[in-house]
């Protein structure tokens, strides 16, 4: 349970050296995103249409699974982002899980200077269920109708209610650590 004291320093077990550490009261975001960048994730692209029915998207690498009864998911988009814009208009969206080859993709629906049809031109997709484009040979792809937004400082983290998915098999993911995307060999 958190302290309710206010205090500078944070207590440390005496057998460890160094007592106290300084608790930072301004976290910097050059410094949560450098802390957070040892955590690897998975990169993927999150999908959906606008009022024309195109499709737009854009790269995320925070993406999770929330529940498995009923079947939730979560991703996180910044609000500077124009997919949210469209996600938020249009109630659906999905998430194309990329494979460790797919690093091109990656850069492509993360550049924002590449506009949405210009993503979309030079790669393979195709419509799922709901209408939403799914991005062709990554590992896997889900459908979701728009289940909560929950706004999260400078992002708004969107649930989603799975309504299809597609498992393309094992593969080796695309991954994301300390600012660069790599391709994870087999866990053991």
């Amino acid at each position: 349970m958190p302290s309710t004291q206010s205090s500078s320093l944070l207590a440390r077990p005496s057998h460890l050296p160094g007592s106290e550490l300084p608790i930072q009261s301004v976290i910097e975001p050059h410094a949560l995103r450098a802390a957070v960048g040892h955590f690897p994730t998975g990169v993927a692209i999150v999908t959906t249409t606008d009022e024309a029915h195109l499709p737009v998207g854009c790269t995320v690498s925070s993406f999770l699974s929330v529940s498995l009864t009923p079947p939730i998911v979560a991703v996180s988009l910044a609000n500077s982002a124009g997919t949210f814009n469209h996600l938020n208009g249009r109630g659906k969206f999905a998430i194309s899980v990329l494979a460790g080859s797919q690093h091109g993709i990656a850069h492509q629906f993360a550049d924002r200077a590449t506009t949405h049809a210009q993503r979309f031109r030079s790669i393979r997709w195709r419509a799922g269920a709901s209408g939403m484009p799914l991005l062709d040979n990554g590992l896997s792809t889900i459908e979701c109708d728009v289940h909560d937004i929950v706004s999260a400082g400078d992002h708004q983290l969107i649930l989603g209610q799975v309504t299809a998915l597609f498992c393309n098999g094992w593969g080796s993911p695309l991954v994301h650590h300390q600012g660069r995307l790599g391709s994870l060999s087999a866990a053991s």
